[in-house]
């Protein structure tokens, strides 16, 4: 970041203008671009829907005409049929489905018949059409739509299969067809290499137009005008001679208005002379606050920068003395303390808390310097210090994050074995038992890629509030890592508390979690083991409740298992 902050004040105002400009262009060019390429995907994609709609309802046409000539009874007729239109171009799969009522009143069917999978469930169930994305195999693109066929006396529509004891509006089945996307993902490929082609020729294009236009522009307007200018600086800083002035040039406005401004600059710097000696220790460290005060300890003068730290203007300061800084946090004795070792030594440095003007107290890092004249008498103080709430802040972050989980802000690994080691030497020492609960999200990965990572995070960031609400204050839950959590319970007396916890962690998570618009059921696999019944130490402890928690997923997920000493 410092490197590229040199190289921006090393380049000159032209070069600044060219790069700013072209990169407007070049950010407006591929939203522009990223905007067409969007409006083909769209286009390709109903295209796409459109053609396996158009294959489907083809489909059931077919169906519903062998069904008015009796030849749907027959098995072969139907497969003859599904393989005939399996040939069409760009058609990779096509299967009828049978319904439920279908399968009641007249059998099964065939096995590639059967519903398969969740979307030609939900399409008998619904009723309702469905299109899906698909990869083949072989990386194939795809497309798959599944059309229900709905039960209607109207022979003349294309979704119209009936049967004599379904009754009207209700779903016969459904027609799946997969089709090929490859041409139609090439064809997008070729417009976006079209695209690129076309925006770097207009890329260079503007380059050479925009290049000779700012070089006009600057040459004339900034350039010659600002050498003059500089020329009369240079001449002014090589004599020293403060009472000459730049001239103004009248038929440039902006240059004018910086010739007055370096007059007026001038101006003060004759007036200031004689303060140059005093100001020059003042801004050694411009990046902190100063303050000056004289030997009695009023202040003479402070900088910007102890306006903006203490929120005090200079004229509110000027004159009083730095105790209206005071928090109050430090003792007298301390105060004491500092002024005896800057009597001593001539300074002294330290973290101290001071008070800003609306009463906010702040961490500041403070030294003062005693500065004296060639007697040895002190003269005057001075002052230099920084807020450091920014550091301190930090350091806190840093232990926070050293300890925590910065999702679910529950203790981490570390944390959390430090507890358990003290958990388990207090049991030793007090006669009592500790369990430690090993618990899986149930089928966490379906909602990061169905949802996204974002409403995976909210959900963690539930389940960990809902996990508090089933413990003691006392009680420690961690998270593992992933969608696995720790749940270390001090002070029991036997499995029985384990289980309570575990169902009353199973019955709170049977409620919906809220996932921005969306809301989520999730479940727990919970395994736990109890020390020293199970295990005689902390990682023993762990691997019999990890095994007993895995015995659970096994078991149907949403589960719990205590662990079972295996036999011999």
């Amino acid at each position: 970041m410092q490197a590229a902050r040199k190289i921006w004040r090393a380049i000159g105002v032209q070069e600044k203008l060219h790069i700013l400009i072209q990169g407007a262009l070049l950010i407006l060019f591929f939203v522009l671009m990223e905007w067409v390429v969007d409006q083909f995907e769209m286009q390709i994609e109903r295209s796409a829907e459109a053609r396996a709609e158009e294959a489907a309802d083809g489909l059931i046409n077919g169906m519903n005409m062998m069904m008015l000539t009796g030849e749907i009874a027959d098995p072969d007729n139907r497969r003859l049929f599904v393989e005939k239109m399996s040939k069409s171009r760009g058609i990779v799969e096509v299967r009828m489905i049978r319904g439920q009522a279908v399968i009641e009143q007249y059998g099964p069917g065939l096995p590639e018949e059967q519903p398969r999978d969740e979307m030609d469930r939900q399409v008998l169930a619904t009723g309702k059409l469905l299109f899906r994305r698909m990869q083949g195999e072989d990386g194939r693109p795809l497309m798959r739509v599944v059309m229900p066929f709905i039960a209607s006396e109207n022979f003349r529509g294309t979704n119209c299969l009936s049967c004599h004891h379904t009754r009207q509006g209700g779903v016969n089945g459904a027609a799946s067809v997969v089709i090929d996307l490859s041409a139609a993902e090439r064809r997008l490929e070729d417009i976006k290499d079209r695209l690129w082609v076309g925006h770097l020729a207009v890329q260079l294009l503007l380059l050479v137009l925009i290049t000779l236009f700012v070089r006009h522009v600057i040459v004339r307007n900034i350039t010659r005008p600002v050498k003059k200018l500089q020329q009369a600086m240079g001449e002014i800083e090589r004599d020293m001679d403060l009472s000459r002035r730049a001239a103004v040039d009248a038929t440039n406005p902006d240059i004018g208005e910086m010739a007055k401004s370096f007059n007026l600059l001038v101006e003060k710097l004759e007036d200031a002379t004689d303060r140059l000696q005093l100001f020059a220790k003042m801004f050694e460290n411009s990046g902190e606050a100063i303050l000056i005060t004289d030997a009695d300890r009023n202040i003479l003068t402070v900088n910007p920068a102890f306006e903006q730290i203490t929120q005090y203007s200079q004229a509110e300061v000027i004159g009083k003395n730095p105790k209206i800084l005071s928090s109050g946090k430090q003792t007298h004795e301390f105060y004491a303390l500092m002024w005896g070792t800057i009597g001593i030594t001539g300074k002294w440095s330290g973290e101290i808390w001071n008070r800003r003007k609306n009463g906010e107290i702040y961490p500041e890092w403070l030294s003062i310097a005693a500065v004296k004249n060639a007697k040895g008498e002190v003269i005057n103080y001075i002052s230099s210090f920084s807020d450091i709430t920014k550091r301190k802040e930090a350091e806190q972050r840093i232990e926070f994050l050293a300890h925590y989980d910065s999702l679910t802000k529950l203790p981490n690994r570390a944390l959390f074995g430090d507890r358990l080691r003290r958990a388990l030497l207090l049991a030793d020492r007090n006669k009592y038992k500790v369990g430690l609960m090993f618990l899986d999200l149930d089928k966490f990965k379906e909602v990061n890629d169905t949802l996204g990572h974002l409403a995976g995070d909210q959900l963690l960031q539930s389940v960990a509030e809902r996990l508090r609400e089933c413990v003691r204050a006392s009680d420690t839950i961690c998270r593992q890592g992933g969608d696995e959590f720790l749940i270390l319970i001090e002070e029991i007396d036997s499995n029985i508390e384990l289980t309570r916890i575990a169902d009353k962690i199973m019955d709170t998570m049977s409620r919906p979690h809220l996932l921005g618009n969306l809301s989520r059921t999730v479940s727990f696999s919970i395994g736990a083991a109890m020390y020293p019944d199970d295990a005689d130490d902390e990682q023993s402890l762990t691997k019999c409740a990890d095994r007993a928690m895995y015995l659970a997923k096994e078991s149907g997920r949403n589960n719990f298992k205590l662990y079972e000493h295996e036999e011999s």
